[in-house]
């Protein structure tokens, strides 16, 4: 929401519904059984991986949203499905963005000694599997599938807490959904994250994954204005 979506819909078990009503009044609800070609086919965009879990009902679900062929920003939990069940990633929609970190990285490649041998397997896999891949660390590494390596240069160490990739996924979800391009979406995605958490680290020794999600409207008229 903050990043730009027009209309959000989150997919979550029955039992989140009264917490979704009441701390996020803004954002529509879509029942899991009702997770169709159908039903999501009228979306712009579909994230998934954030609290989804790694039960046998999250691989179900992650399967059915593969067999739409439609883009899909991967995160978390989804990454560790696609890990265990190697098969599932050559199902992904061309055009789709994978956000894993490190440990998640090297879950779906295979270890690595070396950043240097990471990027190389994710200029490999980016080409490989025609998506987008967002390496995240202190700077954060964009592969898209033409094996181009894009570093992002904004960010900080007070953004080291729980919920910031979850925030990323929501604002590359967010510009997915307007229109833009996957690599696009990831470099303005990634630049407009850090840049957020810079302006706050400015008067703040930690900042947290909601502070920074509800300055990226501010961050964003600043950049369009200034």
């Amino acid at each position: 929401m903050y990043a730009g979506a027009g209309l959000t819909t989150l997919s979550i078990p029955a039992a989140g519904l009264n917490t979704l009503n009441t701390s996020l009044p803004e954002v529509m609800y879509l029942d899991r059984a009702d997770i169709s070609e159908r039903n999501l086919g009228k979306y712009q965009a579909i994230g998934i991986g954030s609290g989804l879990g790694d039960t046998a009902t999250s691989k179900t679900l992650l399967e059915d949203l593969l067999d739409l062929h439609h883009p899909l920003v991967i995160d978390a939990d989804a990454l560790n499905i696609l890990a265990g069940y190697p098969a599932l990633k050559h199902r992904l929609a061309p055009g789709s963005i994978l956000t894993p970190h490190v440990k998640e990285f090297d879950r779906l490649f295979g270890e690595h000694l070396t950043w240097y041998d990471r990027l190389l397997t994710a200029r490999i896999q980016a080409d490989k599997l025609q998506c987008v891949i967002v390496l995240k660390n202190r700077y954060t590494f964009i592969v898209d599938g033409g094996k181009q390596v894009y570093i992002n240069p904004t960010g900080n160490p007070g953004m080291a807490q729980g919920g910031m990739g979850d925030v990323l996924t929501g604002v590359l979800t967010a510009f997915m959904a307007q229109g833009r391009p996957a690599l696009e979406s990831a470099i303005l995605s990634c630049y407009l994250h850090g840049k957020a958490g810079d302006a706050l680290a400015a008067d703040h020794f930690n900042v947290t994954a909601s502070q920074v999600a509800e300055n990226i409207p501010l961050i964003t008229r600043h950049l369009i204005c200034d």
